[in-house]
């Protein structure tokens, strides 16, 4: 056996370990969110503001439980004026602090508020999000080694291109693969959690350096291709098997025991 092999079969392992201690329907419908969830052609610069803002507000150690439990009951959305990005360019971080930290203190840090708001303008300057993301045409879906080769062509293009025009916080490869697994592309989102999980199964020696990061998502890419499974269902089992907080519920609480 090849060491990629041995390490397809241990992700098969983790899977129907998972699979036992389904929490259902919960873990179902999860499941069945990702395997539909693709790249909207309606996709425009007010959806992306919407969901780069809801990423911004998981980052950073935020609880992921209390931030789930704000982006569902619709106040973030309406203290941002449900992200219309002329809306948001105009708003002044201080009063949305002043007036809302209320209502939206589950994300943690009031600097993400400013981060929202320069992010708005930086967009609405840059011409449109939207388009540059079209033109780049990074694979929406990925079904052979070749879509694998251009995703991460399209990538490299797309990362460069938010650097000089110095759109914030979505300059690393980590949010930016964040960015693309959220609207529905064939990726993963390295983070702390998933990286642990990568290392564990010896896809990486280390957890951390971008390196790491864009290793660990090609290999799953390639695994998603050999076992006909979407990278964001991987996405899933890996954040339940480390016990990623807002995972936990898709799994009985004797997974963990």
């Amino acid at each position: 056996m090849t060491n990629k092999t041995e390490i397809f079969n241990e992700i098969d392992d983790l899977i129907k370990k998972v699979d036992n201690y389904r929490n259902e329907p919960l873990f179902s419908k999860e499941k069945t969110n990702r395997e539909k969830k693709t790249v909207s052609p309606l996709l425009d610069d007010n959806l992306i503001l919407r969901n780069l803002s809801h990423l911004i507000a998981y980052s950073q150690n935020a609880n992921s439980k209390l931030v789930e439990k704000l982006l569902m009951s619709g106040d973030f959305d309406k203290v941002f004026g449900n992200f219309n990005i002329d809306y948001v360019a105009k708003l002044n971080p201080c009063d949305v602090a002043d007036e809302h930290w209320a209502k939206i203190k589950g994300i943690r840090q009031q600097t993400k508020i400013f981060h929202i708001v320069t992010l708005a303008r930086k967009i609405k300057q840059s011409g449109s999000f939207a388009t540059i993301l079209n033109e780049i045409n990074i694979p929406k879906t990925i079904k052979t080694e070749n879509d694998i080769k251009n995703f991460w062509i399209g990538f490299n293009v797309l990362l460069s291109e938010l650097k000089s025009k110095k759109i914030p916080f979505f300059q690393s490869t980590t949010s930016l693969l964040h960015f693309l697994l959220d609207i529905g592309y064939d990726c993963v989102k390295p983070d702390l959690v998933v990286m642990k999980v990568a290392k564990k199964l010896k896809i990486v020696d280390e957890e951390t350096g971008d390196k790491n990061f864009r290793q660990t998502v090609k290999f799953v890419q390639e695994y998603s291709i050999d076992r006909k499974v979407r990278p964001s269902v991987i996405d899933l089992y890996f954040l339940i098997d480390e016990g990623q907080m807002g995972a936990r519920k898709f799994v009985r609480k004797e997974f963990y025991e």
